[in-house]
């Protein structure tokens, strides 16, 4: 499942970098996650390779835990992943987590480690803390092309890795 959905990713961002390109050229971060999300529905919604994923929520900025905030043991004061793939009301349907950047985008840092915030969230995100998303990605969004780095089980794993299932 984890190789559809970076399939799936990849196939969206390409299509913004086709279709898009004065938004990644511009460095807008938010423009681009609501085409990459454009994309993604519609492949969902269209194509029989990615029907599996109908049964699913894809969201933008998702902030919220049920009732309470969305945090993880590292961002204690929440977070809004800028894309996931779940079902709403539970954490037990987790399967994608992604946090965008722009090429000159503004990388925030944890206080404590130093370490890149979306990339802390992303291990967050992708242990069995409360979400155990089954996978996370990190997308940069330069100017000719894309740069990916994904996680699974709370540590950063090569896309070879992944395309073995």
């Amino acid at each position: 499942m984890r190789a559809l959905l970076v399939k799936l990713l990849k196939s969206a961002v390409n299509e913004c970098y086709t279709n898009d390109k004065t938004l990644i050229e511009r460095s807008m971060e938010q423009a681009c996650v609501a085409r990459i999300y454009y994309y993604m529905q519609y492949m969902i919604n269209t194509e029989d390779e990615y029907a599996r994923f109908r049964e699913y929520n894809l969201d933008c900025e998702y902030n919220k835990n049920g009732k309470h905030i969305k945090e993880t043991q590292r961002c204690i004061n929440g977070t809004k992943p800028d894309l996931i793939i779940h079902k709403r009301g539970n954490n037990q349907s987790n399967l994608l987590v992604v946090e965008f950047k722009p090429r000159k985008g503004h990388y925030k840092k944890h206080v404590e480690t130093g370490k890149c915030l979306d990339i802390i969230k992303l291990e967050d995100f992708t242990t069995d803390y409360i979400y155990n998303y089954k996978l996370g990605a990190f997308v940069q969004l330069y100017k000719q092309k894309p740069k990916y780095t994904f996680f699974s089980n709370g540590q950063e794993v090569s896309e070879s890795e992944l395309s073995n299932e």
